[in-house]
């Protein structure tokens, strides 16, 4: 197993070589709204339950850029790549919010966004600076592989949400959604095993920070009701589902044993 701490990215070689971030950019998924049939919903109005799972995800997703700010003044940004990613992977996210505010606004109007309540954390960012100039380059592994095991978190809830309300319209705009934050995962999943594998420090360092963070991202800001209703409702019902995503996360070089899932839903 390669092992260097102290490789510059360059030395490290080019994490998801495959992937083409050019390309991710350019065809960066945008305003989903001309694609949603809301008025399929008239008629059909989905449950309280899915409401509120709906207005959760969706705070969820508006929450990426504080996260984001938090990455960027750390040597993640120093990688051009990863930075050009994460940009328009908090474009992508911007915009999955939006139809999933559409959709709740169609079904409930005092359920839409109230842009004046979104908490942007400026303290967490300077913290998060600090920490993260200190440790340098390894810091990216952990960026990568939070990314990576909170895509999979997501994606498992989305298929969840379709999976207990599986009305026509709300599954083809999950099945879309998916299909973006499914090429999101290529990037974040190739980088995180890449840079885990290659350095004993970020794979210590990661398993900390995995351990210590509270799921989903963005979960801090959340109503403590209203966290414990999504695991409730989406994960926790599912046992299946909860071995299956700690399954994946042992998979990542030094993460097994963590249980984060697990422990996540019973928080």
């Amino acid at each position: 197993m390669p092992d260097n701490d102290e490789a510059s990215v360059i030395d490290m070689g080019l994490p998801a070589a495959d992937f083409d971030v050019r390309h991710f950019a350019r065809t960066a998924a945008g305003n989903h709204r001309d694609e949603l049939d809301l008025e399929a919903y008239a008629d059909a109005p989905l449950s309280n339950e899915t409401l509120r799972t709906l207005v959760y995800l969706r705070d969820i997703e508006r929450a990426t850029m504080s996260h984001l700010r938090g990455l960027l003044v750390t040597a993640t940004h120093k990688d051009a790549r990863v930075t050009a990613f994460l940009t328009t992977w908090a474009f992508e996210k911007f915009w999955i919010a939006d139809a999933l505010d559409a959709i709740i606004e169609t079904n409930d109007a005092d359920l839409a966004l109230d842009q004046a309540k979104i908490n942007t954390h400026g303290e967490h960012t300077i913290r998060e600076s600090i920490v993260g100039n200190i440790i340098g380059v390894p810091m990216t592994a952990v960026h990568m592989a939070v990314g990576t095991v909170d895509e999979w978190l997501m994606q498992a809830a989305y298929a969840r949400v379709a999976e207990l309300e599986p009305h026509p319209e709300l599954v083809r705009t999950i099945e879309r959604l998916l299909a973006v934050k499914e090429r999101q995962l290529l990037f974040f999943e190739a980088q995180a095993r890449y840079r885990l594998l290659f350095s004993r420090r970020a794979r210590s360092i990661t398993r900390r920070r995995l351990r210590s963070t509270p799921w989903p991202i963005g979960r801090l800001a959340q109503p403590k009701q209203e966290s414990a209703f999504f695991f409730a409702r989406l994960i926790a019902s599912s046992p299946a589902t909860v071995t299956a995503l700690d399954a994946r996360i042992d998979t990542l070089p030094g993460q097994s044993g963590l249980s984060l899932i697990r422990k996540a839903s019973r928080a």
